[in-house]
């Protein structure tokens, strides 16, 4: 009897561990370059709706951060998201949530594959939060110049 009890439970076991692996369907290039796609849409058509910015104003250099490998690019998401954060704003709600999606989705991909997951931490500075229309624009211009490079770079999912 003590027989059937532990291969019944043996059974279960591997069928809650078949249903979790089916829940969480096995994240590909392709899906990444689907998603970065359209958060990059997102942000054409927040910047078109919202962002009335003239052409002449100057921001500075743009950032050009590197894309090394999926911790790095949890690194440097995880850090814009955070930027797109504050303040809230609720024409950034939907952008928001398709980043956190795939933060989520690089994230279950970096743990597949070994990668050591980024520390949380808090990089904002205080201009960023001064001037919140301005910031919230730049991170988004950052934002897309980022995913854009991203999707040139598939490979680097590839490694740590």
């Amino acid at each position: 009897m003590q027989v059937y009890s532990s291969l019944a439970l043996l059974c279960t076991l591997m069928a809650a561990v078949v249903a979790l692996a089916a829940c969480y369907p096995a994240i590909t290039t392709d899906t990444v370059r689907i998603m970065a796609r359209t958060a990059v849409g997102r942000i054409k058509k927040i910047k078109d709706e919202h962002f009335q910015m003239s052409p002449e104003i100057d921001f500075g250099p743009e950032t050009d951060t590197p894309i090394e490998g999926l911790t790095s690019i949890l690194t440097h998401l995880g850090y814009l998201q955070m930027r797109l954060q504050v303040p809230p704003a609720h024409h950034l709600r939907q952008l928001q949530a398709d980043l956190e999606t795939l933060l989520n989705s690089l994230e279950r991909m970096a743990v597949s594959q070994g990668c050591p997951l980024p520390k949380p931490g808090s990089n904002l500075h205080k201009d960023e939060t001064a001037f919140p229309i301005t910031s919230n624009y730049l991170c988004l211009l950052e934002l897309q110049r980022y995913l854009e490079k991203l999707c040139l770079n598939l490979d680097k999912l590839k490694s740590c």
